[in-house]
């Protein structure tokens, strides 16, 4: 008797519906074609968080986002069209800056010839002054447009860089413009209230 309880089954296995009662058939539910909406939405959210490969991002709450799009809160629109008329505001005004300091020796030899003072020769730094004046503001201009665009790819708000360059440009102007007429102690001496001395002549 153990002996036949070893031996293998080897009776065919019963196909899918063989054993069924006579005339029984198998009809599918009337709701198969329904939608599960038994589920939650944070269900789907955690078995889509298991099922993600590993090192993809996660996604933020309410749902995934593209790949292009940024998490954070992009900047308005205001930002791009406002940073751009202040980057092209601060072309001409850099352009009107370099013109002004390139023009104070031509205006200082006015100042001479109109007040009485004698020719006026300028220093040798002077030109030195007027190129080192010149190229800072062109690279101030050139460092905040390249810093506003950056920005502004990165959908930041940008508008205030050309406003910074603009009062860092008007400073060097100032500073440059002083160190040019720093180099005129007669101009200096005139406009601050020391005029030349005069010999009365002798009868």
């Amino acid at each position: 008797m153990a002996e036949q309880e070893q031996q293998p089954d080897d009776r065919p296995r019963p196909r899918y519906g063989e054993l069924a009662p006579p005339g029984w058939v198998w009809h599918p539910p009337a709701d198969a074609d329904r939608l599960d909406t038994s589920r939650r939405v944070d269900d789907e959210t955690e078995a889509r968080e298991h099922t993600a490969p590993a090192g993809s991002p996660t996604p933020p709450e309410g749902g995934y986002y593209s790949q292009n799009a940024r998490p954070d809160r992009p900047a308005p629109t205001w930002n791009l069209t406002l940073t751009i008329l202040l980057t092209v505001f601060g072309f001409f005004g850099m352009s009107y800056s370099i013109a002004t300091l390139q023009a104070i020796p031509a205006s200082m030899q006015l100042l001479h010839s109109t007040n009485g003072l004698g020719e006026y020769t300028p220093a040798p730094v002077v030109g030195t002054l007027v190129l080192a004046g010149s190229i800072t503001m062109a690279a101030v201009w050139a460092v905040s447009a390249g810093i506003g665009a950056w920005l502004l790819v990165k959908r930041r708000l940008a508008f205030w860089v050309p406003l910074v360059a603009g009062i860092v440009a008007m400073v060097a102007l100032l500073i440059f413009a002083g160190a040019v007429l720093a180099t005129d102690p007669v101009l200096l001496g005139f406009y601050g209230g020391v005029t030349p001395s005069t010999t009365t002549p002798t009868p």
